[in-house]
């Protein structure tokens, strides 16, 4: 994966295995059209990394490859700041931009759930007994953007599969 010209390493080598890749729909000559990435960055203690990444799998990975226009992403952990930075690939802003906010929200209730029962699971949190929940998203987020298409004639480079 390259973000701005430079090679950005997996931390966690299970993440290409666990996660979609853009090298799915990548063309023979491995060039891929992508006119625009999503860029998230989420806190994630390196407690509770196994338990996020549990937590994608099993609510926005299937999700979005049911999306229109979905190409693929990247999940990446910043082992210094303890965050989770994900790159989403889409075929089109439009496509992106038109997903209602009601099912982003029906997708984000999954993930949050599946995160609080992974992190008592993995012993990264316990409850009182009387307690169902600890709080709502234990993964805030603290980036939301994107990043710009790449120029005309320029192409994304579909990254290795892993």
């Amino acid at each position: 994966m390259d973000l701005n010209g430079q090679p950005v390493p997996l931390d966690f080598a299970g993440i290409a295995a666990i996660d979609g890749s853009i090298s799915g729909v990548a063309n023979a000559d491995g060039q891929v059209d992508v006119a625009v990435v999503e860029h998230l960055r989420v806190r994630v203690p390196a407690a509770a990394r196994a338990a996020w990444l549990e937590a994608e799998q099993g609510s926005w990975e299937p999700w979005l490859q049911r999306q229109g226009g979905f190409l693929g992403r990247d999940l990446h952990w910043d082992s210094e700041k303890e965050e989770g930075q994900l790159l989403i690939h889409w075929a089109s802003r439009e496509q992106w931009l038109a997903i209602s906010r009601q099912e982003l929200e029906v997708v984000q209730e999954r993930f949050e759930r599946l995160a609080q029962a992974a992190l008592v699971r993995l012993g990264a949190i316990s409850l009182p007994e009387d307690q169902e929940s600890p709080w709502g998203n234990p993964f805030p987020l603290v980036y939301e953007g994107e990043l710009p298409a790449p120029s005309q004639g320029e192409q994304a480079q579909a990254a290795p599969a892993t």
